[in-house]
């Protein structure tokens, strides 16, 4: 199951330098970090579970990532999950975030190109990692 974890609201002072928003609380175990490195800061966490999803992976939203994986609300496992933003405004033109680098997609959009930049109707997406306490 999901559990709050304080230490995922503090930042490194490291990460706060390429961080490009603040750690947010989205929801039980749930945080919307603004950085893709640096999970350091669960030392005593698993960083690669074994779930149905996989450890890490691309969604549209927290929701569809809680119905993929059913283990996050499962008792007997504890689970911390940190999600950021990739918005396609914000990529540059040319190189930026690309699909098959951030896990698998298991999202409902139709993803048809490399780069979100270029893709025609896809405007956001949030990319997951999941850490289970040990």
């Amino acid at each position: 199951m999901l559990i709050r974890e304080p230490k995922a609201m503090v930042l490194d002072p490291i990460l706060a330098v390429i961080s490009t928003s603040a750690t947010k609380y989205v929801s039980p175990g749930v945080y919307q970090i603004g950085h893709f490195g640096g999970s350091h800061f669960l030392c005593e966490y698993e960083h690669y579970p074994e779930t149905t999803v996989g450890p890490f992976g691309v969604c549209d939203n927290v929701d569809q990532l809680l119905a993929a994986c059913p283990e996050l609300e499962a008792l007997g496992r504890e689970f911390v999950v940190t999600v950021t933003v990739v918005r396609k405004a914000e990529q540059p033109a040319e190189g930026g975030w690309r699909w098959h680098k951030w896990g698998e997609y298991i999202g409902t959009q139709n993803p048809q190109c490399e780069y979100i930049h270029d893709e025609p109707e896809i405007e956001e997406v949030l990319c997951f990692h999941i850490y289970e306490k040990v």
